[in-house]
């Protein structure tokens, strides 16, 4: 086993951009995907970036990849990024996962960890979130978005993690390590509470969204309400710091389309559950969060029409 290699399960817009920074930076990156068009293509032509940083376009080799862990080698970390609805798929990958190795979620919404715990041990367990812009093009093409950050922490407190801190960083990540990841699990939800919605409501950009007062709104409402349930659920949040740093992602990946647009206009299962539906869960009544649920109804309307 090299302590190098890093497994990416769910290997879409996401997984790839990532996938390619940490090839950039000399890591080893194999890729536990769904059969379907986008193993094919990440098996026969790697990766593609579209109008990197850099303004090029660039091309990865990916290390393996398959729909089988039986088919790749024993990974140190495991990175997490199916949809939320899918991650009871990523069971198998206990198979690839090295004794003393992490497992880490960077999946959108709430519950995700929680559903891991049933395969991995909890010590195992790492949760946290990104903020990467990344849009699928093509099978295997990935429009760049945007660079971020990842901010991450053990699931079992004062679990010491540092070492998957460091492999990360080596490979070029901008990653933050904290004791704590809960509030920024939080700080995540309430950003894509109003950013994901909005954006697959209306069919705009990042930047685009910045345009429309009514949007901008919208979107503090959105955010408002996820910050009240987060008090509910214990963890306080201050609402001005997440808008300052919510406007900042916007302005950062203006070009980049949210997870939960892509998923609109592939018209595949949204996040809407684990995202809006979790903020539902800690209303008092059915008059609680009302802009909410007005998204969260329109989305599953929408939802429902190629889900059916």
């Amino acid at each position: 086993m090299d302590a190098a290699t890093i497994t990416i399960v769910g290997c879409g817009a996401l997984g790839s951009l990532l996938a390619a920074r940490l090839i950039e930076g000399g890591l080893r990156v194999q890729v536990l995907q769904r059969a379907g068009e986008q193993l094919n293509a990440l098996r026969d032509k790697g990766i593609t970036i579209i109008g990197d940083r850099t303004g090029q376009d660039r091309n990865f080799a990916l290390a393996a990849v398959s729909d089988d862990p039986l088919e790749l080698a024993p990974s140190r970390l495991i990175i997490v990024l199916v949809k939320s609805y899918s991650t009871e798929s990523v069971y198998p990958a206990q198979n690839l996962l090295s004794q003393d190795g992490v497992v880490l979620t960077l999946q959108n919404g709430l519950g995700n960890v929680e559903k891991l715990v049933n395969c991995f041990k909890e010590k195992q367990l790492a949760v946290g979130i990104d903020t990467y812009g990344a849009y699928r093009i093509s099978p295997g093409v990935i429009g760049w978005g945007g660079d971020g950050y990842i901010v991450f922490g053990p699931w079992v407190k004062n679990r010491n993690m540092n070492w998957a801190y460091e492999l990360l960083k080596t490979g070029g990540l901008e990653v933050s390590y904290v004791d704590d990841p809960m509030p920024f699990i939080w700080r995540k939800l309430a950003i894509n509470a109003m950013v994901n919605t909005t954006a697959a409501l209306t069919r705009m950009k990042n930047g685009e969204l910045l345009d429309y007062e009514s949007i901008m709104t919208l979107m503090r409402e959105l955010g408002k309400e996820a910050v009240i349930a987060a008090g509910r659920a214990g963890i306080q949040l201050d609402f001005e710091e997440i808008w300052k740093i919510h406007l900042e992602n916007l302005e950062r990946t203006a070009n980049n389309k949210p997870s939960m647009l892509q998923d609109v206009e592939a018209q595949r299962p949204t996040e809407i559950e684990a995202i809006s539906g979790s903020i539902l869960q800690y209303a008092k009544d059915e008059k609680d969060f009302p802009y909410t649920r007005t998204v969260y109804s329109l989305l599953k309307a929408i939802e429902s029409k190629f889900c059916a």
